[in-house]
């Protein structure tokens, strides 16, 4: 769960003065909603990333992650190939302009329960922004001087030898 800023932490944020265009991840992996979710789970190993924008008609209208393809497909037994995105995807999806203040994008993510927010202005998607995102930016603004941000920020890298 997101916990919402404390007022000294809002007031560190806002001295940060970072918004969300300049951290978001542009250009974010897109699928249309008819697509399998195979598609969808092979888009995601390919860009390295952990979820797909759903569009349908140029539009976003939806979002699928990694969690989804295993809870709403694997852990069910279904097929990959047969189950289309539009079936597990999450949607309305939850948005934010690109001005928008790093608070702005937390408060969002806690009101509504996520971790990922599509970044949307007048011209459409712009792209793509996580609590990793957050993390990472925070992190290297304040030199990692939070051992929770550093912790969040870092490449997850399976241990050696864990998993044979």
């Amino acid at each position: 769960m997101i916990d919402i800023p404390t007022s000294a932490e809002t007031q560190a944020l806002e001295k940060l003065d970072l918004r969300v265009g300049q951290i978001m991840t542009p250009n974010p992996l897109t699928i249309d909603l008819n697509s399998d979710v195979e598609k969808a789970a092979r888009g995601m190993e390919k860009c390295d990333c952990g979820c797909c924008l759903v569009e349908s008609r140029g539009k976003v209208v939806g979002i699928i992650t990694e969690r989804d393809i295993v809870r709403r497909v694997a852990a069910k037994g279904s097929s990959l190939r047969k189950t289309t995105v539009k079936s597990i995807m999450s949607s309305p999806i939850v948005v934010i302009p690109p001005d928008a203040t790093i608070e702005e994008a937390l408060k969002t993510m806690a009101d509504y329960k996520i971790k990922r927010l599509a970044v949307v202005d007048g011209k459409g998607l712009q792209g793509i922004i996580s609590i990793t995102d957050i993390a990472k930016a925070l992190a290297e603004k304040t030199g990692y001087a939070s051992s929770l941000l550093n912790a969040l920020a870092r490449e997850s890298r399976p241990p050696e030898g864990l998993y044979v």
